[in-house]
């Protein structure tokens, strides 16, 4: 009883999601910002700082450094006495930050602990910002210590959805697994959507993530400032535990980094800057800290996505020495399409996906399910037994909402990819270990509750002429588990098979299986109706 009860508390700290602005319906999002224009270009500036609880310099423009349309801020140990006429230490940095960027709109604050995230932008781009909330969740002392963990602010602009997520991962030298560990906590833990199972990861079209993620090099001090000396950064890329745990997939292996083509941040000797001859801060022979790349900027995208990040932006700010913690950042250009517009009288199209084959699935019996904003609901594939790991899906095919004739445009979209293990939901991992299971167990929510093998994403640009795809599948911790193969097409007019894909019901799972509160939530809000009462999202636990 003391393990579910633990398991109960832990599952209630998801009702924090916090809603900044609220959403807007598909089709009819304000076209102002791209006027007469098909496409705008944005220039997104992401920085960390781990501030070692030392108040700033009042001047931070060598590290936000002024022009940009959106500024995603994140800090760490902000815990210093404020100015006399602020009362909190999150005020006074607040104040500091909009002081160095006059003229923004705050968008977004959040806090945990004595971590931070803002978002900023100009006040024509802030004007096409919707659906803004903010959540976090903690890893310190088994989840339940803000000292350690991640915050994270998500935003739609347009068709076009944005999350930051800032972290502070477990330090020292040896806790690789602790920091993918907390790493798999924060992906599965944060909920920004009304998509309750669907780890952060997968819910978003970029995910720029910054922070203290704690990953060190794996060398000997001496050895380490040779190198350091020498401004050789392509060695010492080498020994970097961040860039080993990505190849071998345990965690952030989706996500890209610029060149590490500066100096290592972290342990500095606080107050004192940078050599004037070799640029380079000193680093703290007190603790005998091996120098590291503690403090990145990630980032990760949906497949066939266009972001970039512009040369020579990716790089620490040295004179800001307050810290033993240099700050850094990156600034990325993102293209935005314009909002589609339903066009009300006009027809729709059809997405027909073939030749569908799973590998890295567990034995027993699966579906897919594909589903899209712009589409007529979620299509289910019939159950497939894994065979080796394999398993042989059908068709499906996948109607667009009316008005949503554009095939241009639709192929700019993606789908998004479930992998279903069609057993007794009590009997799976993850209802055993789940808190969130536990606490819908305990509710009497259980039955209408699966949790999928996999996530992924299908990108449709090129399917007006048919393509084939391959998805990477990640489960609800980020960990890669698998791939997702077949073809897809889009047409005008379905063809005789596929028909019957709107005739039948094709999924057969072994459990019975109901409508959830979010699927309840989602299409009340699409038809402008109102749900008497509350629901209950099973991840964040909300009522809604």
């Amino acid at each position: 009883m003391g393990a579910h009860c633990g398991r109960f508390i832990q599952a209630c700290k998801h009702l924090r999601t916090i809603q900044f602005r609220a959403g807007t319906h598909f089709g009819g999002r304000t076209c102002e910002l791209w006027d007469k224009a098909d496409k705008v270009v944005l220039t997104i500036f992401a920085g960390t700082w781990n501030m070692g609880n030392a108040q700033p310099p009042d001047d931070l423009r060598d590290w936000l450094q002024p022009g940009y349309d959106i500024y995603l801020i994140g800090v760490q140990e902000c815990n210093y006495h404020p100015r006399p006429w602020l009362d909190t230490c999150a005020r006074d940095w607040r104040a500091t930050v909009e002081e160095n960027l006059p003229g923004l709109v705050q968008v977004c604050k959040h806090e945990m602990g004595h971590c931070q995230i803002l978002c900023y932008a100009t006040d024509k781009v802030s004007r096409s910002i919707h659906n803004v909330a903010a959540s976090h969740e903690e890893t310190g002392l088994g989840g339940f210590l803000a000292n350690k963990g991640g915050l994270a602010l998500s935003f739609w602009i347009g068709d076009t959805s944005i999350c930051f997520v800032c972290s502070h991962l477990a330090a020292h030298q040896r806790n690789i697994d602790r920091r993918n560990s907390d790493t798999a906590h924060i992906i599965e833990g944060i909920c920004l959507t009304k998509d309750q199972l669907r780890p952060l990861t997968h819910q978003f079209t970029h995910v720029f993530w910054v922070g203290d993620l704690n990953y060190r090099i794996d060398l000997d001090r001496e050895a380490c400032e040779e190198l350091i000396c020498e401004h050789a950064w392509e060695k010492l890329r080498e020994h970097d535990q961040l860039l080993k745990v990505q190849q071998e997939e345990k965690a952030f292996w989706t996500f890209q980094e610029g060149p590490l083509n500066f100096a290592p941040t972290y342990q500095h000797i606080p107050g004192m800057g940078p050599d004037p001859e070799t640029g380079l801060r000193p680093y703290d022979p007190k603790k005998g800290r091996v120098p590291s790349w503690t403090d990145r900027v990630l980032w990760q995208s949906f497949p066939d996505v266009d972001v970039t990040q512009l040369p020579g932006s990716y790089t620490s700010s040295p004179t800001l020495c307050t810290s033993d913690h240099s700050p850094v950042s990156a600034v990325f250009q993102l293209p935005l399409n314009k909002p589609f517009r339903i066009q009300e009288t006009a027809g729709f199209l059809y997405i027909q996906i073939q030749n569908l084959r799973a590998t890295g699935l567990p034995p027993g019996d699966h579906h897919v399910s594909f589903w899209g904003q712009y589409c007529e609901g979620t299509k289910h594939t019939t159950n497939a037994t894994s065979k080796d790991g394999c398993a042989q899906f059908s068709r499906v095919t996948l109607r667009t909402r009316p008005g949503v004739c554009s095939s241009k445009w639709v192929q700019t979209r993606h789908l998004l990819v479930a992998i279903y293990k069609v057993d007794d939901a009590l009997e799976s991992a993850h209802m055993k270990s789940h808190p969130v299971s536990t606490l819908m167990a305990m509710t009497g929510l259980v039955e209408g509750f699966e949790e999928p093998d996999g996530y992924g994403v299908v990108s449709l640009r090129g399917a007006g002429a048919g393509k084939s795809f391959t998805a990477a599948l990640s489960n609800s911790w980020g960990y890669h588990v698998g791939s997702l193969h077949g073809e897809v097409k889009i047409s005008t007019f379905p063809t005789v098979e596929s028909r019957s894909d709107f005739e039948i019901a094709n999924v057969l799972p072994k459990t019975p299986t109901w409508e959830t509160p979010s699927n309840v939530n989602a299409r009340l809000e699409d038809s402008g109706e109102q749900l008497s009462g509350c629901c209950l999202n099973v991840k964040t636990m909300r009522f809604m």
